[in-house]
């Protein structure tokens, strides 16, 4: 096919692209790459109305919408399409069905596009006018394999239509939008596109320039700004290499002192349970020595008192009364020692384990406070080493003391329950609750307050979990302790 008397566009003179082939058959192959539709459509509409114009036939494999607006400007310019369609000078396809009917497993088959492609052109030649029949056709089925990703399968589709045409004789344009490479990885196979074209127009702006001076001006521009392009990307870089490599050594540092702060934390969290359990242990102690030694001293001195009374009351009616007194306060003072010596550290816990010592702890607490407490024990609870009886004994302490200080709440509900694998403790109340932000300091940053960090460093001794949930409506408070911490 002839290029002479088809003038493609307004781009008269178009620059070579890479050439890897030799082009000296009787087609012309050519691709333009185009950023906005508009212009390109423009250069195409008056490639294909010169074709038109002069008695030869146009194939245009297009999108549906390329081709409308295709028509459009077809319409403007005075030609009269549909005339041309009805003599086969003007043949448009959709290129979505053209491509479906020559694609195998996503990729061209070189016999079905020959039939179905060859057939086309041939057609479109015999309805050419004049001497020398003449085609120009216009394509981007490879634009849509490209930008569905699949540019194997467009570069191979290049290359079949340069194998039609040492075939048959036409003009054919490509076109590719610019903006679908993009991408680093694309350098190689854009390369490869227009290797395989004879003519490589560039996009709308520089194709526009008339002059060779001009296009050498911007050549030369192009390849000032690749230079600095290439020296920003290397000093760019270089800046990474060292910032990554200074960012790994903060990272070391940050490693390391968060190491440091782990090992100070453990050694923290060890100390605080070893000051629980040391506190723990004096008060068992003091409660044994209030219980044996001074209990019974009071116990004697009751019956001195009581013993003394009783002589007295024949022969000494006034110091008999004195002495009633005094036997008074010693019983007042028993009863008070006890419930301190309880109060530090309940015997029945020791003895008979946390079942008895909670209903002991509760009767008691409930007559002292008025606030009615509800006990309920969950399945077989068997008994438990003897720090973690008096780590839940304590939370209980802990959580009715704030109940009845804090709270304002008539009732108070403890659930005890030892599940399979878990032993799980749950103290409601009905009271104002905890102040939303106040709650959030205590979660967050563990500060002392209603005896959580003494209760939260009990429980974690265990590898347990303690959780606080608050509302107007009243306070939550759930341990859960494992198992196998239990039985330790």
């Amino acid at each position: 096919m002839s290029k002479a008397g088809i003038p493609l566009s307004s781009h008269e003179s178009c620059q070579r692209g890479i050439e890897t082939r030799d082009h000296r058959h009787h087609s012309d192959h050519q691709v333009q790459f185009y950023v906005e539709d508009a212009s390109f459509l423009d250069s195409l509409s008056r490639s294909i109305g010169t074709a038109l114009g002069g008695g030869d036939s146009a194939v245009v494999i297009a999108t549906r919408t390329h081709l409308d607006g295709l028509t459009g400007r077809l319409r403007a310019r005075g030609l009269e399409t549909p005339r041309a369609v009805e003599t086969g000078r003007y043949i448009p396809l959709d290129s979505r069905p053209t491509l479906s009917k020559f694609m195998l497993e996503g990729w061209p088959d070189a016999a079905r596009f020959a039939e179905v492609v060859g057939g086309v052109i041939e057609t479109a030649r015999s309805a050419a006018e004049g001497d020398d029949p003449r085609v120009f056709a216009f394509q981007e089925m490879g634009a849509l394999l490209w930008a569905e990703g699949t540019s194997g399968s467009a570069l191979q589709l290049e290359q079949l239509w340069n194998d039609l045409g040492e075939k048959h004789s036409f003009f054919l344009s490509c076109a590719y939008a610019m903006q679908t490479f993009d991408r680093e990885e694309h350098d190689e196979p854009f390369l490869k596109i227009c290797a395989e074209h004879s003519t490589v127009i560039p996009a709308e702006k520089y194709a526009a320039l008339i002059g060779k001076r001009q296009r050498l001006r911007s050549i030369t521009r192009l390849q000032q700004k690749a230079r600095t392009l290439k020296l920003s990307h290397e000093e760019l870089e270089m800046r990474i290499k060292e910032r990554t490599k200074e960012l790994k050594q903060e990272n070391l540092q940050i490693l390391e002192q968060a190491g440091m702060v782990e090992m100070a934390n453990q050694s923290l969290r060890e100390l605080s349970a070893h000051l629980l359990q040391v506190q723990d242990e004096e008060r068992r102690r003091i409660a044994r020595d209030l219980h044996d030694n001074t209990a019974q001293s009071l116990a004697l001195l009751s019956m001195n008192l009581s013993a003394l009374k009783t002589e007295a009351t024949q022969w000494y009616p006034d110091l008999a009364e004195g002495l009633s007194e005094n036997l008074g306060i010693v019983k007042q003072i028993s009863t008070e020692l006890r419930a301190l010596s309880y109060f530090l550290h309940p015997p029945l816990l020791d003895e008979v384990g946390l079942e008895s010592a909670l209903r002991w702890y509760v009767d008691g607490f409930g007559q002292t406070s008025s606030i009615k407490i509800n006990l309920e024990l969950h399945g077989k609870l068997e008994r438990l080493s003897r720090n973690l009886e008096t780590a839940i004994f304590r939370v209980v302490q802990e959580c009715l003391t704030n109940i009845h200080l804090h709270s304002e709440s008539p009732t108070a509900t403890i659930r005890l329950s030892q599940f399979p694998g878990k032993i799980s403790l749950e103290i409601t109340d009905e009271g104002k609750g905890i102040a939303p932000e106040k709650l959030s300091k205590l979660a967050s940053s563990g500060l002392p307050g209603l005896g959580l960090r003494s209760m939260r460093e009990r429980i974690k001794d265990f590898q347990g979990d303690i959780e606080i949930i608050s509302q107007e409506s009243g306070t939550q408070i759930k341990v859960i302790v494992p198992l196998a911490a239990a039985a330790s």
